[in-house]
C-alpha cells in the first residue's frame, strides 16, 4: 500500500504543479505578457508554446536556466 500511495502522491504533486503553471500562464494572457520570455523579453516560439503552453522562457533562456 505504501508504494501505491507514494506513486499517487507523486502524480498528484505533478498535477498541482502543472495547474499552478497554467494558472500563471493565464495571468500572463490577461496582462498581455503571454508568449514573451520573462528573462530576455523576446517572443517565445509558437511551437514551444504548442508543446508547453505554460512556458515562461524562450528555449534559449530555458537552456541557460536548466
Amino acid at each position: 500500500m505504501s508504494q501505491a500511495w507514494s506513486q499517487v502522491s507523486g502524480v498528484l504533486d505533478s498535477a498541482v504543479r502543472e495547474l499552478d503553471e497554467l494558472d500563471t500562464a493565464l495571468e500572463r494572457v490577461a496582462t498581455g505578457d503571454y508568449g514573451i520570455c520573462r528573462r530576455c523579453g523576446r517572443a517565445i516560439d509558437p511551437a514551444r508554446l504548442d508543446a508547453r503552453p505554460a512556458a515562461a522562457l524562450c528555449i534559449d533562456c530555458a537552456r541557460l536556466a536548466g
